[in-house]
């Protein structure tokens, strides 16, 4: 039940510090720093990295409160 809890709050934080440094690439990006190519590929990788740690972390938010 421990090592349960401590993947899923691993997870948590995992997810909250790719948030994180997604927050700064945006303030980057937005300042000019940062140049954007326009490759559909690059563009659907993204999405589905970002879809799976969305899904990460309310996985692991729903098994810390609803078991």
């Amino acid at each position: 039940m421990l090592t349960g809890f401590i993947i899923a709050v691993a997870l948590v934080l995992g997810g909250l510090a790719v948030m994180r440094f997604g927050i700064f690439q945006i303030r980057k990006f937005k300042k000019g720093e940062i140049r954007v190519t326009k490759k559909v590929s690059e563009q659907i990788a993204f999405l589905i990295f970002f879809v799976i740690i969305l899904g990460l972390i309310v996985y692991s938010v729903n098994d810390l409160l609803f078991r």
